[in-house]
């Protein structure tokens, strides 16, 4: 999967930002919109960091692959602390897609902990294949999800203009 893998990975994150601005035009649910926000400036600044979180990895072998594990893992828990938060904040309740996306980030997070252990604490590295494809098909799984639900609140807008 390898290269392939992240490349389709790159393709589904860019439907999730257009889904996010066809979810503002219409003006959807808060909640989902929040967390699908949270998700895409998220993932944005992830990839926009990448190459100096890689430099770092590759060329400091004493802090690199710790580096690497927990960048990725406080940011994505900082993504979950944001949506909480704005949650809290305006006393929205947590849509299904909010809830989705926030059991995704906090997966993700786990798989660079467990990675973490298991390359850096065990040194066992039996986890390589898992991880490889588990994050891709997480940060995949976001666009389907968010196309259903888009699709679920469309129709339910549809009804409304005609009753």
């Amino acid at each position: 999967m390898g290269e392939f893998g992240y490349t389709v990975d790159k393709l589904f994150w860019v439907g999730s930002f257009l889904l996010l601005i066809v979810s503002v035009v219409y003006k959807l649910d808060i909640s989902s919109r929040v967390a699908l926000t949270v998700w895409v400036v998220g993932n944005l600044f992830m990839d926009l960091i990448q190459p100096f979180v890689m430099a770092v990895s590759t060329n400091n072998a004493m802090l690199g692959s710790s580096f690497w594990y927990v960048t990725w893992a406080a940011i994505e828990i900082l993504c979950v602390w944001c949506i909480y938060k704005v949650h809290v904040v305006h006393d929205l309740p947590a849509s299904k897609l909010t809830r989705y996306i926030m059991v995704c980030l906090l997966a993700l997070c786990t798989m660079q902990l467990i990675r973490y252990a298991d390359r850096l604490i065990f040194e066992t590295d039996l986890l390589y294949v898992m991880y490889k494809y588990v994050i891709v098909a997480i940060n995949i799984s976001v666009v389907p999800f968010t196309a259903l639900w888009f699709a679920k609140e469309i129709v339910a807008i549809r009804k409304g203009a005609f009753l």
